[in-house]
């Protein structure tokens, strides 16, 4: 989204603003290693990308890439936006809440496939001791 947003001037900010009124953004520490990588190889717009993921609070992580985006998800229980589609996946089945781009200048907020539990804890099922759910 970072990236989006430097390369068409993306209103991530205002639409945030617009979907949820008074929401903070919140960026993992793995997307700012990321983009130092990135910005080091001189990828194109990864420097400004990465300025502008200064602006935000960050949030500690342990795991790498979109892992790490679900651990910080989980952890918070924000919701994520992004533009990756296995990632959106992957949110769908845990449990949280993503806002896509919709057009070059809306998000959309797409409902998990389940609900979230209390203080964005997603509910787990039991088993047995034969694996059955």
């Amino acid at each position: 989204m970072l990236f989006l947003v430097v390369r068409s001037a993306f209103p991530l900010e205002e639409e945030v603003g617009r979907i949820h009124p008074g929401a903070r953004l919140l960026v993992p520490t793995s997307v700012l290693a990321e983009l130092d990588g990135l910005a080091k190889s001189l990828t194109p717009g990864a420097m400004a990308a990465r300025a502008l993921a200064d602006r935000y609070q960050i949030v500690p992580t342990t795991e790498r890439g979109d892992d790490a985006i679900l651990e910080a998800a989980d952890g918070t229980g924000a919701w994520v936006a992004t533009a990756d589609r296995e990632l959106r996946r992957r949110l769908a089945i845990r449990g949280i809440t993503a806002l896509i781009p919709r057009d070059r200048h809306r998000l959309e907020r797409v409902y998990p496939r389940r609900a979230r539990g209390p203080a964005g804890v997603s509910p787990v099922r039991s088993r047995d001791s034969r694996g059955n759910g």
